[in-house]
């Protein structure tokens, strides 16, 4: 397991906001930042990390999703999915959504992985919270500590350049993982088989000419006809 030491602080500001001035302020690694919502629909919360030269930092964006996907299944028993890249979903409405910014300052790079899960009271067509699959409220402070124990294990993973390991995770716990889809290529809409995840971070999809080809964003991913 990672060897970071969780230290969390509480704030009315962004989680996001908060964490970024604390990061340009040489703030440790292992900070977390955690919204005091005034109501209980969301639950926000963002992580410093210090960054290794040489490591993939994309790849720490897709770690971020997985890990709220796994800190609730952990927490609550719901099973959860990533939609790649930045997305958890149950069934086929999202829960939980995830960021990754990152920057530098004298004292070297940093990045901060932020979280949303959704805890109750979602507006949003395509979205589903905590309670209304549950039917109850969860304990926020037992899901942060759940999501980041998945990221202690993540991102020891990703420190050790264990990528096999790491990638293999991501990929089970895909959405969409051994399905068909299309992505564009001249124009055309290929059809192919989602293989998984590289350690850029993006989703492999085997095409029907046994291609591979790596996709960067989602709104490359076409409808198949």
């Amino acid at each position: 397991m990672s060897s970071i030491v969780w230290d969390r602080k509480k704030t009315r500001l962004q989680p996001l906001s908060v964490a970024i001035e604390m990061a340009r302020r040489s703030a440790p690694e292992g900070t977390v930042i955690q919204g005091r919502a005034k109501t209980r629909k969301a639950l926000d919360f963002s992580v410093i990390l210090r960054l290794k030269s040489g490591l993939p930092t994309e790849l720490l964006a897709l770690i971020a999703t997985f890990c709220a996907s796994e800190g609730i299944r952990k927490d609550t028993g719901i099973i959860t999915w990533l939609r790649w890249p930045d997305e958890v979903v149950a069934g086929r409405e999202v829960v939980a959504a995830t960021s990754f910014v990152q920057g530098e300052n004298a004292d070297g790079r940093w990045a901060i992985l932020s979280f949303r899960i959704n805890l109750g009271d979602v507006s949003r067509d395509g979205s589903t919270s905590l309670h209304d699959l549950l039917g109850v409220d969860v304990d926020p402070e037992m899901l942060v500590s759940k999501t980041l124990n998945s990221l202690s294990w993540m991102h020891s993973g990703w420190m050790r350049e264990m990528y096999p390991q790491v990638l293999a995770r991501i990929s089970s716990m895909l959405e969409n993982a051994g399905g068909r889809v299309a992505v564009e290529r001249g124009r055309k809409a290929v059809p192919g088989v989602v293989r998984g995840v590289d350690e850029l971070g993006r989703l492999i999809v085997e095409l029907d000419d046994r291609v591979q080809v790596p996709v960067v964003r989602r709104s490359d991913l076409l409808p198949l006809r």
